[in-house]
C-alpha cells in the first residue's frame, strides 16, 4: 500500500482581484454583448481571485507585458515559449514546500520516480528532464509524464504512483503538477472562452508518496484504491484543441447538469467497491471544476455545507488551475481537518467525458 507523505503547493507572484480581471475581460472583448455575458458569469463564479504568471490581468492596456493590448494576436508558439521559461521555477517552489512540510529536502528524500503532470505547455525535453537537471536528480531515474488529461490529470499520476510503490517497497514517489492556464487566455466570443475566462489561473502542486512501510512515523493520505468511468455521451462537452493561436478549451455551460445526473451512481459504485457506503465517508474532496459543479454535487449527494467547504475555498482564492487544484483541496484537508483513521473521498472530472474518484484514508 502506498501513502501521500506531503503536498506541496505553489502559485505565481502575480494575483489578481476577480473584479479587475472582469475589467481586462471588458477591455480585451470590447463587445457589449460579450461583457453582459462577462458580467454575469464573474458575479456567480465563487472566485475572488486568481493568480498567473503574467501581470498583465490588472493592468491597463498601455502596461501589457505580453498581450500588449491585443491578446488575439499572441500565437501559441509565444505561449509556449512563456510556459517553459516560467512553469519549471513553480514546480519547484511547489516541490520545496512538500518537502519542508515533510521537514526533509530533495537529497533526503531520495527520489527514485518523478512523475509529472501539464496540459498547458507541451516540449521535449520536458518539464521533466528540466525538473531533473535543477534539483540534480539522479539522470537515471524513472520518470513518466502525463499529458493534456486535463482537470483530473493529478489522479492518473497518483494511479502510476499507488501501482510503482506496491511493485518497489523502497520507492519514493514525486508528483509534480504544474498548469498555466492563463497563457492561453483568448478573447473569443463564445460560450466555451467565456466560460474559461472566467474560471482558470495558474499554480502547482507537487506530492511525496511511498510505501506505507517507509516513513512509518510521518502521518499522511493512505491510498485505498481507485474508481473511474468514462461517460462517452459527453465527450462532448469538455475537451481540448490545439490551434495556431492557443490550447483553446472546450467547456460546456451543461457540464454541472451532466455530472449531477450520473454522480450518485458513480460514488456509490465507487464507495461499494471497498465495501462503504455514503455515510463512511468523513471528508469530501471535490474538484472545484467551477462553482456550480460543486453546487450540483452536493446537492445531489446532499452534502454538508462543512463537507463542501474546502472545494469552495480553494476555488475562492485560486480558480481552477486544472490538475493541481484537487491537490490544493486535498492538502487543506490533511492541514485542517483530518484525524486519524478518517476516510476522504476525492473526485475530478476530464475531458472524455471522465470521471476518476479516489478513496484514502488519513493515518
Amino acid at each position: 500500500m502506498s501513502k501521500i507523505l506531503s503536498i506541496g503547493t505553489a502559485v505565481p507572484l502575480h494575483r489578481s482581484k476577480q473584479t479587475a480581471i472582469l475589467e481586462f475581460m471588458h477591455a480585451a472583448y470590447s463587445n457589449e454583448t460579450a461583457s453582459r455575458k462577462l458580467n454575469m458569469l464573474f458575479s456567480n463564479s465563487g472566485i475572488e481571485e486568481r493568480y498567473s504568471v503574467l501581470p498583465d490581468f490588472d493592468k491597463s492596456r498601455n502596461e501589457h507585458v505580453f498581450f500588449n493590448g491585443t491578446p488575439s494576436k499572441a500565437n501559441v508558439e509565444n505561449r509556449i515559449s512563456v510556459f517553459k521559461q516560467r512553469a519549471i521555477p513553480l514546480a519547484i517552489e511547489a516541490i520545496n514546500d512538500s518537502c519542508r512540510k515533510l521537514n526533509t529536502s530533495i537529497e533526503d528524500y531520495g527520489v527514485t520516480h518523478l512523475i509529472t503532470v501539464t496540459c498547458t505547455g507541451l516540449s521535449a525535453p520536458g518539464i521533466d528532464a528540466e525538473i531533473i537537471e535543477q534539483l540534480k536528480l539522479p539522470n537515471d531515474i524513472y520518470r513518466t509524464s502525463v499529458n493534456f488529461l486535463g482537470c483530473n490529470a493529478a489522479f492518473h499520476a497518483l494511479k502510476i504512483a499507488d501501482m510503482i510503490c506496491k511493485t518497489s517497497s523502497d520507492a519514493r514517489v514525486l508528483i509534480v503538477c504544474v498548469e498555466l492556464c492563463t497563457l492561453h487566455f483568448q478573447p473569443k466570443h463564445d460560450n466555451d472562452n467565456l466560460l474559461s475566462n472566467t474560471i482558470f489561473g495558474d499554480g502547482a502542486a507537487a506530492v511525496l508518496l511511498s510505501s506505507s512501510d517507509l516513513f512509518k512515523e510521518n502521518k499522511g493520505l493512505s491510498i485505498e484504491g481507485f474508481y473511474s468511468v468514462l461517460l462517452n455521451k459527453g465527450k462532448d462537452l469538455m475537451g481540448w484543441n490545439i490551434s495556431p493561436v492557443n490550447f483553446e478549451m472546450i467547456l460546456d455551460a451543461g457540464i454541472p447538469d451532466f455530472i449531477g445526473s450520473e454522480i450518485k451512481v458513480i460514488v456509490d459504485k465507487a464507495v461499494r467497491k471497498y465495501e462503504l457506503t455514503r455515510e463512511d465517508i468523513d471528508h469530501w474532496a471535490i474538484h472545484p471544476g467551477g462553482k456550480k459543479i460543486v453546487d450540483t454535487i452536493k446537492k445531489q449527494l446532499s452534502l454538508s455545507e462543512e463537507a463542501s467547504q474546502p472545494s469552495y475555498e480553494v476555488l475562492n482564492k485560486y480558480g481552477n488551475m486544472s490538475s493541481p487544484t484537487i491537490l490544493f483541496v486535498l492538502n487543506e484537508l490533511i492541514e485542517e481537518k483530518c484525524i486519524d483513521g478518517e476516510n476522504i473521498f476525492s473526485m475530478g472530472f476530464g475531458p472524455g467525458l471522465s470521471v476518476e474518484t479516489a478513496l484514502f484514508r488519513y493515518a
